[in-house]
């Protein structure tokens, strides 16, 4: 009889740092976006020394926010402060329980006054979700779920497309797409 749990599988290897290393599993790949455009060794480099061009589209939940008890919400179930969270402004949204056991995290973008979008992996937006409509928020829930891993041929669509360019020469860089300095 094979493992029946984490724990069993971690006592049957032995070398837990051996098993990882040697899994048989490969890479996870996002099939929607390629793993990679030159090789990594030259966009490591780029991304050290130059810039580097990423397609963050399709791996992350976009979960809106509308209504007057959007900050309250937020503040209710993240460790971080949201006083002087003002719109054109983005931070780090970290979601525990009321035991203080975290759930996960993500970006929290302030779009316009009661307007948010949730950027991140699905655990924070489940936990903003469930708080939203269990909790007597006055607020508005949409959510833009990430791309399918499987899209079995479909084209893939999304609302938002998200890039990030990233470098110590990523703001000349867009400088000089931009015809002129941004600031």
């Amino acid at each position: 009889m094979g493992a029946r749990n984490l724990e069993e599988i971690l006592a049957a290897a032995g070398n837990t740092v051996k098993m990882l290393r040697n899994s048989q599993l490969g890479a996870y790949v996002y099939p929607v976006v390629a793993s990679e455009f030159s090789n990594w060794r030259s966009e490591q480099w780029a991304w050290q020394h130059s810039a580097v061009l990423f397609d963050q589209t399709h791996h992350m939940v976009n979960l809106y926010l509308r209504g007057k008890d959007t900050i309250k919400l937020l503040s209710d179930t993240a460790v971080n402060s949201m006083q002087g969270f003002t719109p054109n402004k983005a931070k780090q949204y970290v979601p525990t329980t009321p035991y203080g056991h975290v759930i996960g995290d993500g970006i929290i973008f302030y779009l316009a006054p009661e307007e948010f979008v949730y950027v991140g992996r699905a655990p924070a937006s489940n936990w903003l979700r469930f708080h939203a409509t269990t909790g007597g928020y006055d607020i508005k829930v949409e959510l833009d779920d990430r791309s399918p891993m499987r899209p079995m041929g479909k084209p893939v669509t999304r609302s938002v497309w998200r890039f990030q360019i990233q470098g110590p020469k990523a703001w000349p860089i867009i400088e000089k797409l931009n015809g002129g300095p941004l600031e």
